[in-house]
């Protein structure tokens, strides 16, 4: 069990690599002595550790066989609740969609007939991952919030923040989104909760470009790459490619930004414009690159449309209906509808 919340305690700090290690250990330990608690709490952060390196097929394994030892302690309600929100984290970055709602409602469920706050927590929660695979960011936001809400101990209700300030984000709330992330960030640094501090400085860095820091936003993000990279988060890195893409795609597309913050990072701007449409192209190739060769289909959709979009804007329709196609397909698979409507439209302006 020492080995087991070491290896918890290696996670929250970031160092997934090393937090896996210890936890396999621990797993053998507890095979080997036929203790099937310690099994079972190994496997539930398994779990979530293989999330974070894109080990998706072995972290269903791992969060199934927590559920299944779970039945064994239905006291230890820690075993259960935590294991199951672990499934959950997979199945949002897999795109499974249906599992995920009905991971929510079964966590939300047991939360309230166990009076337990945190696993209501995580069903609100997982319920706003769902929303947001399908594009419904008012529902994501409301399940975010209803997350927060009904947290009772100071650290679960500081992590729905970052999914919040995403639906903010997406919604063009910049400031609630910032000031959202910042009050998390606080919390997340005070106890060197690695493992959200650098998902928060992604989120944080797009609030500085959008309030037309862009040097500094840039440079916030490539250092919080340079952790993930360094740490073997293939998932978030896979993010942070997407984000990337998308942001060199709009120096390279237009809008154009306004005098004032041009002026304040011309230097930037100089350096960066020649050379942006390929590095959009080539950050979004490689932030899908990385989620086909994990299995991370619940972003591939946004991935592909957007370099679709890209290739649109630059006029290579060819490309650009290629890539629009192959986001419909996947956005069909998960019932993303407002994405596939979205999708659907852009195919259809091309004809």
């Amino acid at each position: 069990m020492f080995y087991v919340w070491f290896g918890i305690a290696l996670y929250l700090k970031g160092k997934m690599k090393d937090a896996h290690e210890y936890l396999k250990k621990a797993m053998k330990l507890g095979e080997e002595s036929g203790d099937e608690k310690v099994e079972g709490y190994a496997c539930t952060w398994l779990a979530w550790t293989c999330v974070e390196l894109g080990l998706f097929v072995e972290g269903i394994g791992f969060g199934e066989k927590a559920q299944k030892i779970a039945r064994s302690f239905p006291s230890d309600q820690y075993l259960y609740f935590k294991s199951l929100m672990g499934l959950c984290y997979i199945y949002y970055f897999q795109g499974d969609v249906k599992r995920l709602f009905e991971g929510a409602i079964a966590l939300i469920g047991y939360g309230n007939s166990h009076s337990n706050s945190r696993s209501m927590v995580f069903g609100h929660w997982a319920n706003g991952f769902g929303y947001y695979l399908i594009g419904n960011m008012d529902s994501a936001q409301k399940s975010c919030e209803k997350s927060i809400e009904v947290a009772m101990d100071p650290f679960y209700s500081q992590f729905p923040k970052i999914s919040l300030a995403l639906a903010y984000l997406l919604n063009n709330q910049v400031q609630d989104a910032k000031d959202v992330l910042q009050s998390a960030m606080v919390f997340f640094e005070k106890y060197d909760i690695g493992q959200l501090t650098e998902i928060t400085s992604i989120f944080l860095s797009l609030t500085l470009i959008a309030e037309g820091k862009i040097k500094q936003g840039f440079k916030k993000l490539e250092k919080t790459r340079h952790i993930l990279i360094n740490n073997q988060r293939k998932t978030w890195y896979a993010q942070s490619e997407y984000i990337l893409g998308k942001l060199y795609s709009q120096i390279a597309t237009g809008p154009k930004a306004d005098f004032s913050i041009i002026a304040k990072n011309i230097g930037f701007l100089v350096k960066n414009i020649p050379h942006a449409g390929k590095k959009a192209e080539e950050h979004f190739n490689k932030a899908i690159e990385i989620s086909e060769e994990i299995g991370a289909k619940g972003f591939l959709g946004m991935f592909f449309m957007d370099l679709g979009l890209f290739h649109k804007a630059r006029n290579n329709t060819g490309l650009a209906r290629k890539c629009i196609l192959k986001s419909i397909d996947i956005f069909e698979e998960r019932g993303a509808e407002v994405y596939l409507k979205q999708a659907h439209e852009e195919l259809g302006s091309m004809r």
